[in-house]
């Protein structure tokens, strides 16, 4: 089955830009014929395989359906991980690359196009949501996902985020997903939670990832009792 240069894009959740950059480089099996680029869908499973990146080239049919989610924020954060003591410029795309960078889950072919992506979330609107917290996000699933994940960075210093509150931002949860049912589901579960003081207060500490989850846990432990 031949797959285009188009669908590859969606499939993956990246640019055309850097579909054309890793051909350039060599990086990705293809054909070409004129001017069009095309690739083959036993070639790219092999390629993912390899790289070890989640790869669905078929339809997307649960996307956007009624499709109980499953994962809980806790688990979420358990894939994505937490990192301190992040050095940044002093504006947001330093901030985004900067977090981007030491976020281990996220394969290194992917971090440039990521971060094209949050940047270009964080022209449209501010996703700094107040109480020096940011929750970056982009617009669209990332395919070479291969589950849901929150990974929270804590900065060494704070950063003007252009905030509702216009107060820096110190502590960023970035949201990353393979489909969009996922994005919901997780930014209300930690909206939840940081509108519970003690909880925000909890995060001035930049506590180590065991320590979150357990209060997380906690949190919506005693929302169901």
């Amino acid at each position: 089955m031949e797959i285009l240069i188009s669908e590859l894009c969606k499939s993956l959740g990246v640019s055309r830009t850097t579909i054309e950059r890793w051909i350039r480089q060599g990086k990705l099996p293809v054909s070409k014929t004129g001017r069009t680029y095309s690739f083959h869908a036993r070639d790219l499973k092999n390629w993912a395989t390899k790289n070890h990146i989640s790869l669905n080239l078929e339809p997307r049919s649960a996307q956007g359906s009624d499709t109980k989610v499953q994962i809980s924020l806790s688990a979420a954060l358990d894939a994505g991980g937490v990192y301190h003591d992040i050095e940044t410029g002093p504006d947001v795309p330093s901030v985004i690359a900067a977090c981007v960078e030491r976020i281990t889950a996220v394969p290194d072919d992917f971090k440039g196009d990521l971060v094209l992506q949050l940047v270009k979330r964080e022209e449209a609107l501010s996703t700094g949501v107040g109480g020096g917290v940011a929750i970056p996000h982009p617009r669209t699933p990332l395919g070479y996902l291969e589950q849901p994940m929150v990974a929270a960075c804590f900065l060494k210093q704070p950063v003007d985020y252009h905030a509702l509150d216009n107060r820096p931002v110190s502590i960023l949860f970035f949201i990353l997903f393979p489909e969009l049912k996922y994005h919901l589901h997780l930014l209300s579960s930690l909206s939840f939670c940081l509108r519970n003081r003690p909880f925000s207060d909890f995060l001035q500490t930049c506590p180590e990832k065991s320590e979150l989850i357990k209060k997380i846990d906690a949190l919506h432990l005693a929302e169901k009792m």
